[in-house]
């Protein structure tokens, strides 16, 4: 009985010792998802600064040097959030997201994640595209119209009035 008890001791002791090596695998995961976010971020910031700077240098609208810089598209113009200003100044995809985002805030959601805003939208269902609605949801939190509640969870800034 002894030795039973004993192996089944054993058990528990490598099964914990495996619980452990998993968490611990997850925690280098989690952060190399946060590592490479922060990546695509600061690529897109400098993609968006070169179109600027060389549209700015150029004379040329931001368009036509994104074009020109093998079809990257330019940065959708978001003006800053302040008191007073609705959706109606928003680009029509930058406004069908906000709106989207106060929708799930109203009947208690949680937050909406890119994929929702990609399919929301019509866009055919791929990572590229799951980025480009994901690009436009930090350039709303950057202006104020939305806030980003964990990595990739967007919701309604919080204090702002509609």
């Amino acid at each position: 009985m002894a030795s039973v008890v004993g192996l089944l001791e054993e058990r528990e002791r490598a099964a914990l010792a495996r619980v452990e090596e998993l968490r611990a695998e997850l925690e280098r995961v989690r952060a190399a998802v946060l590592e490479a976010e922060e990546a695509v971020r600061r690529a897109a910031v400098a993609r968006e600064e070169v179109v600027d700077a060389l549209a700015a240098a150029s004379g040329v609208p931001d368009t036509a040097v994104a074009g020109a810089a093998g079809g990257v598209a330019a940065r959708v113009e978001i003006p800053p959030w302040r008191q007073g200003l609705d959706l109606a100044v928003l680009p029509g995809d930058c406004a069908a997201i906000v709106a989207l985002v106060q929708d799930d805030a109203a009947g208690g959601g949680g937050g909406v994640r890119a994929r929702q805003m990609r399919d929301h939208l019509g866009w055919q269902a791929s990572d590229a595209r799951e980025q480009a609605a994901r690009f436009r949801a930090k350039r709303l939190v950057e202006r104020g119209w939305l806030c980003e509640d964990g990595p990739g969870l967007f919701k309604p800034r919080p204090g702002r009035a509609g």
